[in-house]
């Protein structure tokens, strides 16, 4: 016979007395493995005078002294009192697991009642190991949360034995479900309720109650689960386990498991319930990308919803091309026509229809009137109750009218989607990117205290989305640093320009945004590097958008723009005369009234650009006024442009001495300016705005206004860049150009080519620039740069 071990040598006195003294006529100790029923059971029996019944069936000769002792073997599922057993027994004390049912019993528990004790009153409390030594009694109660079946432990510790134990006895009556869901728990301990409904039942209370007091026991259930996970694994229970997964609203990880083991259909299930897309939106990018990836071709072809979320994790790293060729070989080349997709006789599913809404806001297409009268007959077909679709088709909405400057009609539906994204319970994800839509509309339309409002709104969003979202805080700290920027602060987008811009234009970015990173990107470089301007210098950082002809236009537009601001009006005139547009220079030139009913976003940008330069020249035709007037009168003009066309008036009166125009021109476009906080366009406009303000008398007139004294503070610290310094210090412009050059580690060769020099004229002006600085190395003429703040 084995010998006894501590546990029975242990009085338990003050739970031995409660259950003999218990007047309920029903008394179950419902506990897990390892809370020493048995050992009590025995106890209480020799107290009763009574013998403790370990079969199946209790039977009338099993009842001793008015008491039933039964302890239910654990193999029983379930187990069934007969009447005349329970006629003859005045007391019956059953033992038994959480799992176990005992039916039989319910008359007599509703007349003669029923006490449970459970895991916590079988559990031991610091008073009943007073006859331990107090070491024992604190590793009892510290490592094992005071469990009776650890007791051994204390004289001969033994984690193998007791992973074992943990895993045969406390875990062998777990559903796979329930294994999981400890397993989960465990990945986060956390303090909750014992229940003897769920696996907490199975679970020690202390350690329920206070996990983080218990390491060293949480440490070895963590070794038992995970064997046991593998197992059941192994053994086919791989589907319900995925399912546990899915109820605990880890799709990602029941997809992957499913995967793993070649359940590619239950997984795709998985994929479907979960609404496909929407997964996305709760889940790490990367994730969903490198799970969805893997489904093979077949089930692409075979699953709608499958091939939209591949094309939808795609659309997430930049892939359109690629998407448009994916869905063009399932669904067939029409599809990539919206009109047809959208009507709502066309041949799609209504998936197919809301997915190609998707498409379109990645796509650089300005929907027509007509396209967006498909849009609401398609909303039509909207349920009423599901507002995750209403408040994507209000975020579609939002994206083309931004494109057709319907900055009005872009707010409502941002409002709109908001007021769906709130009724659902909100989704912090989809509101960061409605809040992030405002920040740069308003900025577009250059009201930027709103866009700061709207920025913070998009950060407190971000913060919230329980999962990693690098490139969605990338997009945040864009706008971020273009508020910035136009506070007069330009380091911040400086810095994101050099850093991350390329990693950002990498990834889904839709086109709002794109051409709103261009604008800002494009002119911080030509204010602080505008030396170093040469054909195509967007192309290292943005050379993969041209794959796709996406933003040409727009790029080109910026870097003539960007060669304006250079002085370099030739190569400006150059790269704006080789853009095809359906607008041309002499349309342009010629054009008047035509002006007030552009619409476009590049047509608009171009004959801006065109006007520039004709702005510049000495002798400007004589109609060019009324030209500007009329883009003023403009509706897709934004407020920003109209600041820019009023400083453009402005210096053109000046030019022709005309300081009583001028003067006005220049107060409104100032005021305008302070009053909206976009004091980014005074520094991207210098060229007409400071040769009006070295005139001292307009100068002393737009000063009489506080906005204009402050706006005219933040111009000046805008203006300070190393290359004002250093043409400030004695540096000739083609020796600043020289350095920045120098500073970009390119040899006299390469400096030759991109600056359309020979190499001895390269040579002839790092010479002047060497002795400018006192220096005859390139290392040391950086350092002296650095030094005087030109670098």
């Amino acid at each position: 016979m084995p010998p006894r071990n501590k546990v029975s040598l242990l009085p338990r006195t003050l739970i031995e007395r409660r259950i003999i003294e218990e007047r309920a006529a029903t008394v179950f100790l419902r506990a897990s493995a390892g809370a020493g029923k048995s050992v009590l059971l025995r106890r209480v029996a020799a107290q009763v005078g009574a013998r403790v019944y370990s079969g199946p069936r209790p039977r009338v000769s099993d009842v001793e002294g008015g008491w039933l002792v039964w302890d239910v073997p654990a193999a029983a599922r379930s187990a069934r009192l007969s009447p005349p057993v329970i006629e003859a027994a005045k007391t019956i004390l059953i033992a038994c697991r959480p799992e176990q049912r005992i039916s039989g019993l319910a008359r007599r528990i509703l007349h003669w009642g029923l006490v449970t004790f459970g895991n916590a009153d079988l559990s031991f409390v610091e008073e009943e190991l007073a006859a331990l030594p107090s070491t024992d009694c604190s590793r009892l109660m510290a490592d094992y949360a005071g469990w009776p079946s650890f007791l051994p432990l204390l004289s001969r510790a033994d984690d193998a034995g007791c992973v074992d134990y943990l895993r045969e006895a406390l875990l062998s009556g777990l559903t796979p479900g329930q294994t999981l869901e400890i397993s989960l728990w465990l990945d986060s301990p956390r303090s909750i309720s014992s229940a003897l409904d769920g696996w907490t039942g199975f679970i020690p209370p202390a350690l329920l109650r206070t996990p983080d007091r218990h390491g060293h026991l949480l440490r070895l259930l963590k070794i038992a689960v995970d064997e046991r996970l593998a197992t059941l694994k192994a053994a086919g229970a791989t589907v319900e386990i995925a399912s546990a997964l899915e109820m605990a609203d880890r799709s990602l990880e029941a997809m992957e498991l499913l995967l793993d083991h070649g359940y590619e259909a239950h997984a795709a299930q998985i994929l479907q319930r979960a609404q496909g897309l929407e997964l996305l939106y709760r889940n790490n990018v990367t994730a969903f990308h490198a799970i969805v990836m893997r489904f093979s071709p077949e089930m692409i072809a075979a699953n709608e919803i499958v091939l939209f979320a591949v094309c939808r994790a795609l659309l997430k790293h930049g892939e359109l091309p690629r998407v448009r060729h994916l869905v063009a070989r399932h669904l067939g080349y029409d599809y990539l026509d919206p009109l047809k997709v959208l009507t709502r006789t066309s041949r799609f599913s209504f998936a197919a229809r809301t997915f190609r809404l998707n498409l379109m806001m990645a796509e650089d297409l300005t929907p027509t009137d007509a396209m967006i009268t498909r849009l609401g007959e398609f909303m039509a077909d909207y349920p009423l109750g599901d507002y995750g679709k209403w408040a994507a088709y209000y975020n579609a909405i939002l994206e083309f009218e931004i494109r057709r400057r319907n900055f009005r009609e872009a707010e409502a539906a941002a409002a709109r989607a908001l007021i769906y994204l709130r009724q659902m319970g909100g989704q912090p994800l989809l509101e960061f990117f409605i809040h992030l839509h405002q920040t740069v509309l308003r900025l577009m339309g250059g009201d930027v205290f709103l866009a700061r409002r709207a920025a913070k709104d998009a950060r407190s969003r971000l913060e919230a989305v329980p999962h990693q979202t690098e490139q969605e805080f990338r997009m945040l700290r864009l706008a971020e640093a273009c508020l910035s920027y136009e506070a007069g602060r330009h380091r911040d987008l400086i810095d994101f320009v050099h850093d991350e811009f390329e990693a950002f234009a990498a990834a889904e970015i839709w086109p709002t945004l794109m051409q709103f990173a261009l604008g800002y990107a494009s002119q911080v470089l030509s204010d602080h590097f505008s030396m170093t301007i040469r054909p195509g210098f967007l192309d290292g950082l943005w050379i993969h958008l041209s794959e796709g002809l996406q933003f040409h236009a727009m790029m080109e537009i910026r870097t003539a723009i960007a060669y304006q601001n250079a002085n370099r009006w030739v190569d400006a005139q150059a790269t704006l005369s080789a853009i095809r547009m359906p607008i041309g220079r002499n349309w342009v030139d010629s054009a008047v009234e035509e002006l007030t009913r552009l619409s476009r976003r590049d047509d608009i940008a171009y004959a801006m650009a065109w006007l520039r330069d004709a702005v510049h020249v000495s002798t400007p035709r004589p109609y060019l006024p009324r030209q500007l007037d009329a883009l003023i009168a403009n509706p897709k003009v934004t407020n920003r442009e109209k600041v820019a066309l009023q400083l453009w008036q402005a210096y053109m009166a000046h030019q022709r001495r005309d300081n009583a125009a001028a003067r006005p021109l220049l107060l409104s476009a100032l005021q305008s300016a302070a009053r909206l906080g976009c004091h980014g366009v005074l520094s991207e406009e210098r060229l007409f705005l400071s040769p009006l303000l070295n005139d001292r008398r307009i100068r002393a007139f737009i000063e009489t206004s506080s906005d204009v004294r402050s706006a005219l503070v933040i111009f000046a610290a805008s203006i300070n860049t190393p290359q004002a310094r250093a043409l400030h210090g004695g540096l000739s412009q083609r020796e600043t150009q020289m350095l920045h050059l120098i500073a970009a580690g390119m040899p006299n060769k390469k400096i030759a080519h991109t600056v359309n020099i020979s190499e001895v004229t390269v040579k002839f002006h790092i010479g002047n620039l060497f002795r400018k600085l006192g220096c005859n190395r390139r290392s040391e003429a950086l350092r002296a740069a650095k030094a005087l703040g030109w670098l």
